[in-house]
């Protein structure tokens, strides 16, 4: 049997901006994914519900979940690459 996922809970700023993040035509693909990815887990679905619906690994789960934690919001952005 899985080890049941750690509790995890979005601010409600965070939650309304998230939201607005989703409605929105103008935001990158990969920004409303983990937008999508964060409030599924807000609302309580399993890290192997959401992979499986949103068509995404478990280990990509556990990365936007683990970058939220750390740094907030600004840890959904891709960190600048050189080049």
């Amino acid at each position: 049997m899985a080890k049941p996922a750690a509790p995890f809970n979005l601010t409600v700023n965070d939650q309304l901006e998230l939201e607005s993040w989703c409605r929105t035509n103008t935001l990158s693909q990969h920004l409303a994914q983990r937008a999508k990815i964060l409030l599924l887990l807000n609302e309580g679905e399993t890290p192997k519900g959401i992979s499986d619906s949103l068509q995404v690994s478990t280990q990509t789960v556990f990365k936007w979940r683990k970058r939220y934690s750390e740094r907030g919001l600004e840890g959904l952005y891709d960190a600048p690459r050189p080049g």
